[in-house]
């Protein structure tokens, strides 16, 4: 631990006569791909941007596992009573980017248990949808609804939902 103590200001001082110390980790020793990490949901760059700035891309298409049966998504029964357990063995088509995923059982106790359908599309086209849902990261001066006081918010003015200052929202949940 001394010998570590005893380089760190050798190192310090290495990196800032490098231009390394304060900056990011350089692109090729990160351990995803642009289109792997959450910086794609965050502030999604094409393949042709994210390469031409230093991006690594991963863009290999995974393999269906050899299994007895594949079925369409749209084939899967609606209700989860009527589903039988080797759906476990199943290979499932996603309906909106026709990727294979499967269940695993913790998965299928949990649509068992909250009574839910199993989904139809591949997780990542599910985190996908989610990830639209999100407001984007810009804010706009509006109006509250209750008390007209001027707020910034990320609902844009164009949306019909009401939007209120801190103390309006307080009082009408509280």
């Amino acid at each position: 631990m001394k010998k570590y103590e005893r380089l760190i200001p050798k190192l310090i001082e290495h990196m800032k006569n490098s231009q390394e110390w304060g900056s990011f980790w350089p692109f090729a020793h990160l351990p995803f791909a642009y289109n792997e990490s959450a910086a794609m949901d965050y502030f999604p760059l094409t393949m042709d941007e994210a390469l031409k700035r230093g991006f690594r891309w991963r863009d290999e298409e995974e393999k269906a596992p050899s299994v007895e049966k594949v079925i369409p998504a749209s084939q899967l029964p609606d209700r989860i009573q009527d589903i039988p357990d080797d759906v476990l063995q199943w290979v499932i088509t996603c309906e909106t980017s026709g990727k294979s995923f499967r269940i695993i059982k913790q998965e299928l106790d949990f649509y068992r248990r909250m009574h839910l359908p199993l989904p139809r599309e591949h997780p990542e086209a599910r985190h996908k949808r989610r990830m639209g849902m999100r407001n984007p990261y810009k804010l706009w001066m509006r109006s509250c609804s209750k008390c007209g006081n001027k707020i910034e918010t990320s609902f844009a003015p164009e949306r019909k939902e009401n939007v209120y200052c801190e103390e309006c929202y307080l009082k009408e949940v509280y």
